[in-house]
C-alpha cells in the first residue's frame, strides 16, 4: 500500500487493513509518536583521521514542529540529550510543517541543543522547510547562531585536528551541488557530509565524503513485520533506516523526532542520535 493511498483510504481504515488492532491503532496515534529514543551509534573514521577519535556529535532531524508536533514533543526529545557530553550538534533538516509560524519555537529547540555542543554545529534545511517559506525558516536558525550549509564548508577543529562538515542543499525544492560543495573542503581534512534526503548518498561517496548524515525518510514510519515500510517519500527509497552503506561511505539516515501526514509511527519510534566517531584501531 503507498502512503497516498493509505491517506487517501483513511487512516483508521488503512491501519486495520494492515491488521493492527483497535488498541494497537490507537497506541500508532496517540502514543508511538511520543516516545522519542537516544539512539548511540558508530561512524568509521578514515585512515589518517585517528585525532577526531572518540569525537561525538547529536544529530537531530525532521522535528516537524506543526500541527501534529508541538513544543512540549520537542523538548521531550532534547530532553534525552541533556545528561549526555558531546562535541558537535548537526541539524538535518525538516524542522516545521504547514506554517511558518512555527519557526521560531522550533529554532530555539535547535538553539538549546547548540548551547550543549562544546565546539558548535550546523544544520541543513530539509523540503518542508522550503514548501512553508523559501527563507523563513533559514532566517530564524541563522539569527539563533548556527550556521545553516546550502552546498557549503564549515571546519571544525577538535583536540588539534579538523573535521569539515559538508552540509549539502536538499534535493526536492533546492539546489544541491556535491561537487561544488566538497571542493571546499581543504585538502587534507575528512569530511562528513550532511545532507537532508539520503537516495543520492553515493554522489558524496564519489566526492569523497567518509560519512553521510540524513534524514527525510521517517524509517517509513510505519514497518510492518515481513513487509517493511508501506510507503516512502521521493528521494527517500534508498538507504532508508539507520546504517547502510553508499560504494563504501557510511550513511546514518534517523528514524526522525517528529512525524507528517498520516501522523502515526508503527515499529519505528523517534529518534535523537549521539554518533561517535571511530578510527580503525578503537
Amino acid at each position: 500500500m503507498s502512503r497516498r493511498a493509505f491517506v487517501r483510504g483513511g487512516l483508521l481504515g488503512g491501519l486495520a487493513a494492515m491488521g493492527l488492532t483497535g488498541v494497537e491503532i490507537v497506541r500508532a496515534r496517540y502514543v508511538h509518536p511520543y516516545r522519542p529514543v537516544l539512539e548511540r551509534i558508530d561512524l568509521p573514521l578514515p585512515d589518517g583521521a585517528e585525532g577526531l577519535d572518540g569525537l561525538r556529535i547529536a544529530f537531530i532531524a525532521d522535528t516537524h514542529h506543526g500541527p501534529f508536533i508541538d513544543e512540549s514533543d520537542l523538548q521531550r526529545a532534547i530532553g534525552l540529550l541533556r545528561n549526555e557530553e558531546f562535541e558537535l550538534a548537526l541539524f538535518g533538516g525538516d524542522y516545521i510543517s504547514e506554517s511558518p509560524r512555527y519557526a521560531p519555537a522550533a529554532g530555539a529547540a535547535l538553539s538549546a541543543v547548540m548551547e550543549m555542543a562544546s565546539i558548535g554545529g550546523a544544520a541543513v534545511l530539509g523540503n518542508h522547510d522550503l514548501t512553508v517559506s523559501t527563507s523563513r525558516v533559514q532566517d530564524v536558525i541563522a539569527t539563533m547562531g548556527i550556521p545553516v550549509l546550502r552546498n557549503d564548508v564549515t571546519v571544525f577543529d577538535y583536540k588539534g585536528s579538523q573535521l569539515a562538515i559538508a552540509g549539502i542543499d536538499e534535493t526536492l525544492l533546492g539546489e544541491p551541488h556535491p561537487h561544488r560543495t566538497m571542493q571546499q573542503v581543504p585538502e587534507g581534512v575528512p569530511a562528513l557530509a550532511l545532507w537532508h534526503e539520503p537516495e543520492f548518498a553515493e554522489m558524496a561517496a564519489a566526492e569523497g565524503a567518509f560519512a553521510q548524515l540524513s534524514g527525510h525518510t521517517h524509517g517509513g514510519q510505519i514497518r510492518i513485520p515481513g513487509i517493511g515500510p508501506v510507503g516512502l517519500p521521493v528521494h527517500g527509497k534508498r538507504h532508508v533506516i539507520g546504517t547502510s552503506n553508499a560504494d563504501g561511505m557510511t550513511v546514518y539516515t534517523t528514524r526522525g523526532v517528529g512525524v507528517y501526514r498520516p501522523p502515526v509511527r508503527v515499529n519505528c519510534p523517534p529518534e535523537v542520535t549521539l554518533v561517535t566517531l571511530r578510527a580503525s584501531s578503537s
